[in-house]
């Protein structure tokens, strides 16, 4: 008997560490108080991110990107018009396509849509019009809009159509979860994942909302940052759409903040730093990395950018591990963890 409770322990404890490592990330948010803001953490394994400026209908768009393979793929954009969009990975997984019809469309093509070509939510809503949404295989994701009128919403799929959950009251949260299964939901019953972290950024905004400014903002971020398993905070961002500015801090290192400007078309050093630098941001983007420079010593702008970034064998390591590794990390730990449970279930079963 001893034995079995023995194995039993064990075998909880290996899966907590299993769903630990597992665990997804990537939380957003639009608040409408006396100012409004927009905010997001972007969660996912160690690889390379960069942030842009990119001239489009809507005008200057700012975007935060992840290395994709030999790409960018999109997660966050403001435009100069103020409409706000995240990409966010959800679960559970719905039916994949791998090519879509003419008449679907991927949510990332939802994205750029929304913040390429759109000036407010029901412009995204027009701009979609019929066409159904359908995931790939992974990552599958779910998206929030926001506008600068008060309109946001998250857009998902029930896997026979497209569903819109709108902004209910005066802010709107958005994780991991399908948001559509649980509209009117109490806050302590609404389970998935990132619930936790949907339940963290919620209490924080209602307790702050008449007051709410950019370091409520980046609270809010600081206290739903992933610091532990595969998925970790890359980068925080929030987005203050009447001045058409964007705050950035990288690798939750909250006491280092960044300033990008869509009238100036530039990065600077807003707080923390000893010395004062603005950089200018266009479509080729400056990475996390170059940024990091000026947090560790007073690199100038010339040698902050210029330092090569890593070889493209590490660079690709790297990436293998992160973007590539999103999708395998989780099947060899599932593989592990079915492993452990068969092995344990000898144990118990065969004394």
């Amino acid at each position: 008997m001893k034995r079995r409770v023995i194995a039993a322990a064990v075998l909880a404890v290996a899966l907590t560490g299993i769903v630990v490592h597992l665990a997804p990330g990537c939380t957003s948010f639009a608040v409408y108080s006396d100012r409004t803001l927009y905010g997001a953490n972007f969660d996912y394994p160690p690889n390379a991110i960069r942030f842009s400026i990119e001239e489009h209908d809507t005008g200057a768009v700012f975007l935060g990107a992840f290395r994709n393979g030999a790409t960018y793929a999109l997660t966050t954009g403001l435009n100069a018009q103020g409409i706000f969009a995240a990409n966010q990975m959800v679960f559970p997984d719905q039916a994949a396509v791998g090519t879509r019809a003419a008449d679907e469309l991927f949510f990332w093509e939802a994205f750029d849509g929304g913040v390429f070509e759109c000036a407010n939510v029901s412009e995204v809503l027009d701009w979609i019009g019929e066409r159904q949404l359908v995931q790939v295989p992974e990552p599958q994701l779910h998206n929030l809009y926001a506008d600068t009128t008060g309109n946001a919403m998250v857009l998902e799929s029930s896997g026979s159509g497209n569903v819109i959950t709108p902004i209910d009251g005066d802010f709107l949260v958005m994780t991991n979860f399908y948001v559509k299964d649980f509209v009117g939901t109490p806050l302590d019953e609404i389970i998935g994942s990132g619930a936790s972290r949907y339940r963290v950024a919620h209490r924080y905004i209602s307790k702050n909302f008449e007051a709410f400014d950019i370091d409520h903002a980046f609270e809010v971020l600081r206290n739903v940052a992933m610091t532990e398993g595969s998925f970790l905070t890359r980068y925080s961002l929030v987005a203050d759409p009447a001045a058409l500015e964007i705050y950035i801090a990288l690798e939750r290192d909250f006491e280092h903040i960044w300033r990008v400007s869509l009238e100036d078309r530039t990065i600077s050093t807003y707080r923390g730093f000893d010395e004062e630098h603005a950089l200018p941001l266009g479509r080729a983007g400056i990475t996390g990395t170059q940024l990091q420079r000026y947090a560790v010593a007073s690199a100038s702008p010339e040698e902050a950018t210029s330092a090569p970034e890593p070889a493209a064998e590490e660079t690709e390591a790297k990436v293998a591990e992160g973007e590539e590794g999103a999708v395998r990390w989780p099947i060899l730990s599932l593989a592990i963890g079915g492993l452990l449970a068969l092995t344990l279930a000898m144990v118990l079963l065969f004394p």
